[in-house]
């Protein structure tokens, strides 16, 4: 039954029109994911949501309805948002990672980080990949886990260099500055990586890909 001093059934329908759209335009604060797939569903069950609570309280119901409403879209809308950036910084970790992990192992055993081509010292950086590795096993790729595995990964590059420059390996064909700045690099990387899987393990994602734990 409409409340006695509720709009008129004309106004009743102009006020939910209006209430609708401006509920599309805030649902822009979603991800355009989530926007598209279930953007109409939640304006048109807003609006009836509109429509019941004019028809029952009239205008004080239809100001509750929106006073409720916004603190919740906001923030569900700040949640999903925060969400998807965890899931984009996973994804931009794993390939920061590997891509460090290929080159590594391209310039180290191709034409050799430390001292010419064929240098021993090189076999070094077997340890680097490996410390990625195993990290990655023990971390089973969960975000924390990898961020604690590169990290260890960025200490592991960063004392072969110490290694070299200490007892001089490379030398002549490897100066100092050589193996600081490429090892540097490498240690960029690799920290860079760990920051990412940091990011995202604050949302405490799975890794993409893969369904929840059962």
């Amino acid at each position: 039954m409409a409340s006695p001093g509720g709009p008129r059934p004309r106004g009743r329908q102009r006020a939910v029109v209006t209430s609708e759209r401006a509920y599309r335009s805030l649902l822009r604060a979603y991800p355009r994911e989530l926007r598209d797939e279930y953007g109409e569903e939640m304006a048109r069950c807003f609006g009836e949501l509109c429509r019941e609570e004019l028809e029952e309280r009239g205008g004080l119901g239809l100001a509750a309805l929106w006073a409720n409403t916004l603190p919740e879209l906001f923030y569900t809308a700040l949640k999903e948002r925060s969400t998807m950036f965890a899931r984009y910084a996973y994804r931009a970790a794993v390939g920061v990672a590997l891509a460090a992990a290929f080159i590594l192992v391209w310039l180290s055993f191709g034409v050799g980080i430390i001292g010419a081509d064929g240098d021993p010292a090189n076999r070094m950086y077997f340890g680097v990949i490996a410390v990625g590795i195993i990290g990655a096993i023990v971390a089973r790729l969960r975000p924390p886990g990898m961020a604690r595995a590169l990290f260890a990964t960025a200490l592991a590059q960063a004392l072969v260099a110490g290694i070299a420059l200490i007892f001089g390996l490379g030398l002549p064909w490897s100066g100092p500055a050589e193996i600081l700045i490429l090892n540097g690099f490498f240690v960029a990387l690799f920290v860079g990586s760990a920051l990412l899987f940091r990011n995202a393990g604050r949302e405490h994602l799975p890794p993409a890909g893969t369904g929840p734990e059962g």
